[in-house]
């Protein structure tokens, strides 16, 4: 063999391992097109699933604010019936109380005087 057939050989050899090479590259070029795609649609999917999420979570937050506030709002009527209850027991307390005191003051003057 001389050595032009040998060179050529060779850059033939060489020729092909490149184009080899460049051939996975671009295989890997492509591979990697379609994961950057995948992962941005699944990104997309995932920020859409957050967002619907998100809004369930307000929803729900804003039911239970509201329904706080109305429990609020009945504790407060409810603490204001007792507390009216209670001045009322209070005043009927009272009146017992005098009224038992000026009937023993009338039972203590009839037993003095009789």
């Amino acid at each position: 063999m001389r050595d032009q057939d040998f060179q050529n050989m060779i850059l033939t050899a060489l020729a092909e391992i490149k184009e080899q090479g460049k051939e996975r590259y671009d295989r890997l070029e492509k591979r990697l097109d379609t994961i950057e795609a995948q992962r941005r649609e699944d990104n997309e999917r995932l920020e859409k699933r957050l967002d619907a999420t998100n809004e369930r979570l307000e929803k729900r937050l804003d039911a239970m604010e509201t329904h706080t506030a109305q429990l609020r709002q009945n504790v407060g009527w409810g603490k204001g019936k007792l507390e009216g209850k209670q001045a009322s027991s209070i005043k009927m307390l009272n009146l017992f109380n005098l009224s038992t005191s000026i009937t023993a003051i009338i039972i203590a003057l009839i037993a003095l005087f009789s």
